[in-house]
């Protein structure tokens, strides 16, 4: 019997690591119908996407219509992987060029964009059942706006009112020592 979690991780791989690169059919035609209903679940719900919207295969639409219009030459190149039962985890980088439609209320730039992504696919009898990701927005927006700020936690802290309270409140304590 075939161990569940390899079948599902190869599956994964089959399409994340194609999907991007070499699935070329549109969205309107019937062969991205085929690709959904041979990989995903028919109640499939992406995590990823707006609530109150719908989830699932019009979502994936949506998305594919939306990156088809956004990116030239999207790819996802992955690095690690791992599964475990029905869960399947893609670590990676995503790049594409912006040629296309408005991203985070910036037109179209033409600058090549990439950004690190984590993808975990829950899989039900061998289709990908619902997907969640992990990725940080504002490093794709920093290539498209250039900003004059650090990333990460540090981008919303105020580091010098942080070393001048705790100064003060060092040498407080050190006074009444």
């Amino acid at each position: 019997m075939e161990d569940v979690a390899a079948r599902n991780k190869q599956i994964a791989l089959e399409v994340w690591g194609n999907d991007l690169a070499s699935h070329k059919a549109h969205p309107d035609t019937p062969g991205f119908r085929e690709h959904f209903d041979k990989y995903y679940t028919q109640d499939y719900w992406n995590h990823a996407s707006e609530p109150g919207k719908d989830r699932g295969f019009e979502n994936a639409y949506m998305v594919r219509k939306a990156f088809l219009e956004l990116f030239t030459d999207p790819n996802f190149v992955i690095d690690k992987v791992a599964a475990d039962g029905d869960l399947v985890f893609l670590e990676g980088r995503f790049s594409a060029k912006h040629t296309g439609l408005t991203l985070y209320g910036i037109p179209a730039t033409g600058v090549e964009v990439s950004q690190q992504q984590v993808h975990i696919l829950r899989f039900r009898d061998f289709k990908i059942s619902e997907h969640f990701v992990v990725r940080d927005d504002y490093e794709m927006y920093r290539q498209m706006v250039p900003v004059e700020q650090d990333g990460g936690i540090l981008r919303q802290v105020d580091t010098e009112k942080y070393d001048n309270e705790r100064q003060a409140a060092h040498t407080e304590t050190a006074a009444t020592e």
